[in-house]
């Protein structure tokens, strides 16, 4: 597995010294994480430690597998939206949080419970790349049947739709990333002024454990993913935070976001 710890404590240090470059913001493997045994446990999960869980999973998530929810591993990160083809339901995050497909996915799935969740199914040809940089998650069935699939965002609500102009807008995302500056879990906002068919950019803040979060608009429509903490000024200028647009993760892999009532909502071109 790749070492991604150092990657987070790099993109720390790079804020104070330039923004011509991109770093990732996923934080590591909890040291307590045993995969074997998360695997053979099955649907049912392994009990951690209620205060081992919410340090290494702050912030609160919807039950079950639920859009925003805390990934454990393969890395430590933040899924984004549940999406559809036809009766199987994935879940998104960023591709740099993953390492092939196949590969299990653990996820907290109720208060004291990790289970695996899934498989990788679909992903991007970038590795941190903003703009393409995203994975989907084939949901085990029986594990959708255990503790259900939550497709609306908790404390910021929605999606509501899919963004897909290309005007200044008001964002929302909402991590499990930790971090001195901010309280855990905590709702961030900003700015969006870069738009990009495949990308897009704004102003705010992120955390290690941020990375693959959903990031919305303020009326609720899903807007794309959180990947990365420094932006190029010369592709985003002015923007802090960039990830992959949604429109271009439903095009590519041809499915449907769910949306926060269980509605659908299929594919549909950004044009900037």
């Amino acid at each position: 597995m790749r070492s991604r710890w150092g990657v987070a404590l790099v993109c720390a240090a790079a804020v104070s010294l330039s923004f011509a470059s991109t770093a990732s913001a996923e934080r590591p493997v909890p040291s307590w994480f045993n995969a074997q045994q998360v695997h053979n446990a099955g649907a049912a999960g392994m009990t951690v430690g209620e205060e081992a869980l919410n340090t290494e999973c702050p912030g609160v998530q919807g039950p079950g597998v639920s859009a925003a929810g805390c990934i454990v591993a393969p890395a430590g990160c933040t899924a984004n939206f549940i999406f559809a083809s036809g009766s199987t339901r994935y879940v998104g995050t960023a591709r740099h949080c993953v390492d092939s497909i196949g590969q299990e996915v653990t996820m907290q799935v109720d208060t004291t419970t990790i289970a695996t969740v899934g498989t990788v199914s679909h992903m991007t040809s970038g590795e941190g790349v903003p703009g393409n940089d995203w994975a989907l998650i084939r949901i085990d069935p029986a594990v959708a049947s255990k503790w259900g699939v939550n497709p609306a965002v908790p404390v910021v609500g929605g999606p509501n739709g899919i963004y897909t102009s290309c005007a200044v807008t008001p964002v929302v995302h909402y991590g499990h990333g930790y971090g001195v500056a901010v309280a855990q879990g905590k709702v961030e906002g900003g700015l969006a002024t870069n738009w990009n068919n495949q990308g897009f950019g704004w102003t705010g803040f992120g955390a290690p454990g941020d990375s693959g979060s959903p990031v919305l608009t303020a009326g609720g429509q899903a807007a794309g993913d959180f990947t990365h903490l420094i932006v190029d000024p010369g592709t985003y200028p002015g923007s802090t935070l960039a990830g992959t647009r949604i429109t271009r993760a439903l095009s590519q892999f041809g499915v449907s976001l769910v949306n926060a009532n269980g509605s659908l909502t299929g594919a549909a071109a950004a044009a900037c």
